[in-house]
């Protein structure tokens, strides 16, 4: 009896000692086999080091240009509608063509927005470009040519700015011009007048294109936030405005930016100088910034082009 008491007690001495002495052969020989493992991963981080890309293998793509960017934006969304491309100059715009909807064809509408603007912007010309046509006229909506280069000048003397600022938009004007030209083609497809509805310094632009070529005007301008930025050419856009023939619609917003509301002032103050009987200054109420009031906007113009004959 004695001696099972004693071998009971030997096993249960002798057990745990057996296998944490196998459990200290297993560690061992994981330990064994990550050692040789690890020379394995130094060569093959030492291989990808070897084949590391230079510098000079990495090509970087240039940007999409806004302007690219806006046609594939048009073609895309728009492709249901009457969008078409156009050469003018050097160039290539998209032009979205919408046919009067009643019997009563009055002409052609031709809707240019603001530089870095799409034909489809929210705050004014898509919303023409749709209702227009219920109201008897056919418009053309153009994409407009990128916003020029260095432009305004941040030189740091008034006489480099305006030096500056007239060779950084003489390329921009030919481009315009060339544009104009090439739409009034499409217009003169259509019966009746055709007109012209642009915005912001787009609107200046045309001003200034239209006293020196007399054959591109227009039966009407209508303008929305008119101006430039820059003094020289808002205080040439007024004295231009008010020395023109051509009949102007000058609409402004009463939540606009201030220096639209300062430019517009000035035109008034040409205009009434010169006394120039077809032009209307009209502020309209808007509830969001930059955004005119959509049924007012129609009403405004319907209005004002009744008033003069058409």
């Amino acid at each position: 009896m004695l001696l099972r008491i004693l071998f009971i007690t030997a096993l249960f001495y002798l057990i745990p000692n057996i296998i944490g002495y196998n459990q200290a052969q297993a560690y061992f020989y994981f330990a064994e086999e990550e050692e040789v493992a690890e020379p394995e991963k130094l060569d093959e981080d030492k291989k990808l080091l070897s084949k590391s890309i230079q510098r000079s293998d990495i090509k970087i793509v240039k940007p999409v240009s806004s302007f690219e960017q806006q046609k594939q934006d048009l073609t895309h969304y728009l492709s249901d509608s009457n969008t078409q491309s156009i050469k003018a100059g050097d160039g290539e715009y998209i032009i979205i063509e919408e046919t009067s909807s009643t019997q009563n064809n009055k002409g052609v509408a031709i809707l240019i927005p603001d530089w870095q603007q799409g034909v489809a912007n929210p705050k004014a010309i898509n919303f023409l470009r749709k209702k227009l046509p219920d109201a008897g006229w056919s418009t053309i909506s153009v994409q407009s040519p990128n916003k020029p280069i260095n432009y305004p000048s941040a030189a740091s003397t008034k006489e480099e700015r305006i030096e500056q600022n007239k060779t950084a938009l003489m390329p921009y004007k030919n481009k315009l011009k060339s544009l104009v030209t090439a739409v009034m083609e499409k217009a003169n497809n259509y019966p009746g007048i055709f007109l012209v509805i642009t915005e912001g310094s787009q609107a200046a632009m045309l001003i200034d294109l239209y006293t020196k070529n007399q054959s591109l005007l227009p039966a009407a301008l209508i303008t929305l936030s008119a101006g430039m930025y820059s003094e020289v050419e808002n205080d040439s856009l007024a004295k231009n405005m008010a020395m023109s023939e051509l009949p102007v619609l000058d609409l402004i917003l009463k939540k606009d930016r201030n220096t639209v509301i300062k430019n517009a002032m000035l035109r008034k103050k040409y205009v009434n100088k010169e006394l120039k009987a077809d032009y209307r200054q009209k502020s309209l109420h808007n509830m969001v910034p930059g955004y005119y009031p959509e049924q007012t906007l129609l009403t405004e113009i319907n209005g004002w082009l009744k008033t003069i004959g058409w």
